[in-house]
Order: structure tokens, then C-alpha cells, then sequence
């Protein structure tokens, strides 16, 4: 089978060993340029008088005899980055995979490998060896584009991810830097042509320090929920992967880092339990469900029986939160379903409140009752008119 079809596709065609050997490269695992040219000897021991067709002797009219330039297009190669891993991709003309598709329907050829798998696997190979890099299919450090035809070479830097928590020690900074909601961050007269609502924010005092020891060129904080711009995150902290887009150096002393931005940001952030994460961490970390304990004070004093009350109510309760009237503008209008474990009153302070519960449950209204749209609630079950004035994160786990 595979004699027969190499001969009918000699005698219209030139190919390359590489090219002869591909149309049979789900056969076997030899190089296809060995298999190419173990078929061609065959053919032309079989059929001497043809030995003039069956050889290769013009340029490939597949590849335009490619596979000899590799090891020119490898010299090209000088990333000025630091990684330790890679992945290669190739652009190939169109009018090169047409003929490829042509190939395959004329001469029925199912075990056929694509152009682009060899010229990348072959790449991949010298470009391992040149740069003392390992070659990567999946979670590369580096992705390198070649223009084969065109002697054009591009480099695509993956992120680099880095996990940890944070705590937040002073209210007033949000956790992620909002744009002016004026002029959309260009700057403009209401923000002080800052293009933000706020200074800083604990995206940024964290961020300016790695973007400038890794030379990336931007970044995004990833947080596990988020805390109001009011509230204290204090505790074990909350856990965050930063995302530094194309870094140039990938290597960093994470714990002269998290020292020194914890020396810079003294009293209003600290930072802990920096280690190298992968992408999945990020999604790992969103939907991953929490449990969040939170210092709460109230605006009126409790009374022994109210205590009491809210202790035995509050005790494994199911909350049925419509989207807080506060925060209508930038989230989705929908009832979400959560949990209160315990709350525990105080007997010193007859205003505070400790609240064990899922995460995403939205404690000011959990206490005001959000003109109902909290059910139940603590000002619902005192029937009092009853708010929030000051909240603390005080611990983030894993919900078991």
C-alpha cells in the first residue's frame, strides 16, 4: 500500500524525504525524513528504469525544501528574556497547506502528518539543544512563533504567577484600582488627571515592586472575593495571585520581595506565603468556596434578650440575598443563597458582633436588611432599624 501510493505520488510529484515520509507519518514512529528516504530507496531498487523520477532532484513542490533551512532559522533565535521552558509554533503559507489538503483527497492518504507538527517538532528539537531550554507542549514559559517563509520570528512571554495573602490594615483603599468613572482613567479634572477614583489601592502597592524586579510589562490581581473599601482584612488574610504580564525575568527572590513591600506599605498592607503558582490557581482560588468570619458594629446597643435572640436565629441559617441596592451599578441583579453558621455576641461590647458564614454573603445587609431585600436579617428579627458602622474580615478558610 504504502509502495504504491509513494510511486503514483513520485511520478506527478517532487517531494522531499521529509514530505514522502509525512504522507505515512501516523504509521510509524521513525523520523519521517528516514522513512522518506527508506521509501525511496525501495522504489528505485524496484524500479531502476525510473530511478530518474523516483529521485529528488528539483526543490520540493510541497516544501520548497524547508527542512534544510532549519538549522539557518535556529541561528535567528536569541530571545533576550530569561525562561526555562518553551513551546515552538510555525505560520505556514496557505497555498502550502492546500497542496498538502490536495495530496491527501487525491491519493487517499489517512495516515498523513500536517507540515506545521514536523516543522515544529523538528524546530523544537534545535532550538531545545541551541539554547539548553526544555521544549514544552502545555505551561511554557515562552511560546515562539516562526515565520519559516519569512524569516520573521515572534515571542509570546506566558504570565508568571505568583499566590499569596494579604492584609489590609487601614480603611479608605479599595482592593483593586478603580478608574475614574468620568473620564474612564484618561484623566480629567475630577480625578486630578490621575484617571482613578483612589491614590492607591492594594493591587497597587503590591504590584510596583514585582513589576519592577521581573520587568513585566503590565499586571492583574486576582483576589479571592473582595473586601468594601471600608473594611478592614485582618487575620490570616485574603488570598490573591498577582499575574505579571511578559516578564523578563521570571526568577525572583519572593521573600526579599514580600520584606520589602511590607517595609515600604508599613501600616497599611501586609503581604505573606508568596510561592510560584500556575494559571489554575487563579480560577482555584475564585471558585473556591470560603468560609469568612467578620467583626461587625452595630449602631444600637443589645440587650441580654436580643443577644440571646440572634445567637439561637442566626444558628446554621440560610440567607436569601437579592444584589445589595449599594452595589446595583457594577453587579448583577440576581438572589443568591447563603449560609450564616453562628454569630456570637459580645458580653463586654453590647454593639459587636462576631459572624461565622459562607463567603459572598454581604454582612451590612445581613444587618440592615437592605429595605428587604436581605431576608432574613438581624433588623427584620429585632424589628429595629439597625446598621452597620464598622466591619473587619477576620478570617478566610476553605469551606470543608
Amino acid at each position: 500500500m504504502i509502495l504504491k501510493a509513494s510511486k503514483e505520488i513520485l511520478t506527478d510529484n517532487v517531494l522531499s524525504n521529509h514530505c514522502l515520509g509525512r504522507q505515512f507519518g501516523k504509521i510509524s514512529t521513525s523520523t519521517n525524513e528516514r522513512r522518506g528516504k527508506v521509501i525511496r530507496n525501495l522504489l528505485i531498487s524496484l524500479f531502476p528504469e525510473q530511478s530518474s523520477i523516483l529521485n529528488q532532484e528539483k526543490s520540493c513542490f510541497l516544501c520548497d525544501n524547508i527542512f534544510d533551512k532549519t538549522d539557518e532559522i535556529v541561528k535567528n533565535i536569541s530571545p533576550n528574556f530569561e525562561f526555562n521552558t518553551f513551546h515552538v509554533g510555525t505560520k505556514i503559507p496557505d497555498e502550502i497547506i492546500k497542496k498538502e489538503d490536495i495530496l491527501k483527497e487525491k491519493y487517499d492518504l489517512q495516515y498523513q502528518e500536517g507540515i506545521k507538527q514536523e516543522l515544529n517538532r523538528e524546530l523544537g528539537k534545535k532550538i531545545g539543544l541551541k539554547l539548553k531550554k526544555e521544549f514544552k507542549r502545555e505551561k511554557e514559559d515562552v511560546t515562539i512563533i516562526i515565520h519559516p517563509y519569512k524569516s520573521k520570528i515572534e515571542y509570546f512571554i506566558n504570565p508568571l504567577f505568583i499566590y499569596g495573602r494579604y492584609n489590609k490594615l487601614v480603611r479608605g483603599i479599595p482592593q483593586t484600582k478603580w478608574l475614574c468613572r468620568k473620564c474612564k482613567g484618561k484623566g480629567c479634572s475630577k480625578c486630578n488627571h490621575t484617571g482613578k477614583m483612589y491614590d492607591e489601592s492594594v493591587q497597587e502597592l503590591i504590584t510596583e515592586l514585582f513589576l519592577n524586579e521581573t520587568r513585566g510589562t503590565d499586571s492583574a490581581f486576582h483576589g479571592a472575593g473582595r473586601e468594601d473599601i471600608d473594611v478592614l482584612m485582618l487575620g490570616n488574610g485574603r488570598p490573591f495571585v498577582l499575574e505579571i504580564k511578559s516578564p523578563q525575568i521570571r526568577h525572583i527572590d519572593l521573600k526579599k520581595l514580600e520584606h520589602e513591600i511590607n517595609n515600604k506599605n508599613k501600616g497599611k498592607i501586609i503581604i505573606s506565603g508568596l510561592c510560584y503558582a500556575e494559571k489554575d490557581m487563579v480560577e482555584k482560588i475564585k471558585n473556591t468556596l470560603m468560609r469568612k468570619t467578620y467583626f461587625a458594629e452595630i449602631d444600637i446597643s443589645l440587650n441580654e434578650d436580643e443577644k440571646e435572640k440572634i445567637e439561637e436565629f442566626f444558628s446554621n441559617r440560610d440567607i436569601y440575598q437579592e444584589t445589595p441596592n449599594r452595589v446595583m451599578h457594577r453587579r448583577v441583579d440576581k438572589t443568591r443563597i447563603r449560609k450564616v453558621y453562628k454569630v456570637l455576641t459580645s458580653k463586654e461590647n453590647c454593639s459587636s458582633l462576631e459572624i461565622y458564614c459562607d463567603g459572598g454573603l454581604y454582612i451590612k445587609e445581613l444587618i440592615s436588611g437592605d429595605e428587604a431585600r436581605t431576608n432574613p436579617s438581624i433588623a427584620e428579627l429585632l424589628g429595629k432599624n439597625v446598621k452597620c458602622v464598622l466591619l473587619n474580615v477576620i478570617s478566610i478558610e476553605e469551606k470543608v
